[in-house]
């Protein structure tokens, strides 16, 4: 059965002392729960954690606020927030400190803490009452060894809620290191290249875009999906495809100081290795997987988007066949500039074709994108409380769906946007 605080007439003090234990060590050990008024029930409560857990430092903490009552001769409160420390706890103790405030109206508190980590909530208190002191409670050798900890611990926490800095300071020296055990010093070149790429998509600010469609697509992998297996064939063809082109690559005798031979030897790559029809058939199969996600969820736009995907991918093929066999017409006597244009020609007449075809088919989707675009776009934006953050610059769309706003120079994802019918409403952050 929990106890809770001691049901004391109200009493006005001068001076109050006040015991913090964010995390409620207190609460989970001990069968007390904030507020914990009065020398009795903090003593109670102090001898409690000390059968269920001496080593606790918040122990020590509500000794030193025990004492100090006795030697100012004024009362002792204990707020206890929860495990899960942040908005959830700092929100029960500012709700438990205006209960004390309200029964004792003390003109200043003395704020008694085990470490850094309670003192994270000095702000709540100092806007609602006077500190006249901090007390910082530490066993003796461990204070610099628990700042230094709290320093690292809480970097890591703002590196981990910030996906970018996430994955510069973990993922890539993480898939270096990787790199490193798989290959030895022979994967130098390639952990180059992997930051070297990283550097240009983070530069170009494609990072974040590329970086959230890949997390949406592992997110929707799912073995009850027939798309899934449709997958797993594309990866395999093109793991199949890699191995030829390794194949044919160590065959080939390439001298980069001679760019014609060098030519030549790409262009019989093209045309003779299976390895480029593998990797378009993956392509192929990887894109239809893709489709029959769209279809499924009614994203109707992005289906258009990989139909036509898929016919960029035969015009390049055409074009790059065309181009390698015109280089080496000395081998193909048969085939000239005039045929090499008139394949171009066919290609991107054809292509063009099937992009305004695609338009026709989802005519009315893309009107109604277009539409919620100019919609939005100049309208006023508000923060839930109401206040007006500036007009809509931008407007991202995901097919017909919204993925985002830009207000200036900030931007609201999906999840931050409230509502947008009546008018804009957003979760500043």
């Amino acid at each position: 059965m929990e106890k809770s605080a001691e049901k004391n007439p109200e009493k006005q003090v001068e001076t109050l002392v006040l015991c913090v234990d964010r995390d409620n060590d207190l609460g989970r050990k001990t069968p007390f729960k904030g507020p914990i008024i009065g020398m009795e029930q903090n003593l109670m409560a102090a001898q409690a954690m000390g059968l269920a857990d001496p080593t606790d430092t918040d122990l020590n903490a509500l000794y030193a606020a025990i004492r100090l009552a006795k030697e100012y001769k004024t009362e002792v409160v204990t707020l206890t927030g929860a495990r899960t420390v942040g908005v959830k706890s700092d929100s029960r103790i500012a709700e438990q400190l205006e209960e004390v405030l309200t029964r004792f109206k003390p003109k200043s508190v003395i704020f008694v803490s085990d470490g850094a980590d309670d003192e994270q909530v000095l702000p709540i208190i100092q806007s609602r009452v006077h500190i006249t002191s901090v007390e910082q409670v530490v066993v003796r050798q461990s204070k610099e060894l628990e700042k230094a900890y709290f320093k690292v611990t809480t970097f890591i926490k703002e590196i981990s809620a910030e996906p970018s800095l996430a994955r510069l300071i973990f993922a890539i020296p993480g898939i270096a290191l990787l790199l490193l055990a798989i290959g030895g010093t022979r994967a130098v070149n390639l952990i180059l290249a992997v930051v070297a790429v990283y550097f240009i998509l983070r530069g170009l600010q494609l990072e974040e875009g590329i970086f959230n469609r890949l997390t949406g697509f592992l997110g929707s992998l799912s073995l009850e999906r027939i798309s899934t297996l449709v997958y797993l064939i594309a990866a395999t063809t093109a793991l199949v495809g890699m191995g030829y082109a390794y194949s044919d690559v160590r065959k080939t005798t390439v001298n980069l100081d001679d760019i014609k031979l060098t030519l030549n030897a790409i262009c019989i790559f093209i045309l003779s290795s299976p390895s480029i029809d593998l990797f378009l058939m993956a392509a192929f199969a990887a894109i239809m997987a893709r489709l029959m996600d769209e279809y499924i969820a009614h994203r109707v736009l992005n289906m258009r988007r990989y139909l036509i995907l898929l016919a960029f991918l035969v015009l390049v093929r055409t074009l790059f066949d065309g181009g390698a066999k015109l280089w080496l017409s000395s081998d193909y006597r048969d085939y000239n500039l005039g045929d090499f244009f008139f394949t171009a020609f066919i290609g991107l007449l054809g292509f063009g074709i099937w992009v305004k075809f695609t338009e026709y088919m989802f005519f009315s989707e893309l009107e109604a994108a277009h539409e919620l675009a100019k919609e939005l776009t100049g309208r006023e934006v508000h923060d839930t409380k109401g206040a007006v953050l500036g007009k809509v610059s931008k407007v991202v769309l995901d097919g017909s769906e919204l993925e985002s706003i830009s207000v200036g120079k900030r931007k609201f994802k999906k999840q931050d946007i409230v509502s947008y019918e009546d008018k804009v409403v957003v979760q500043a952050r």
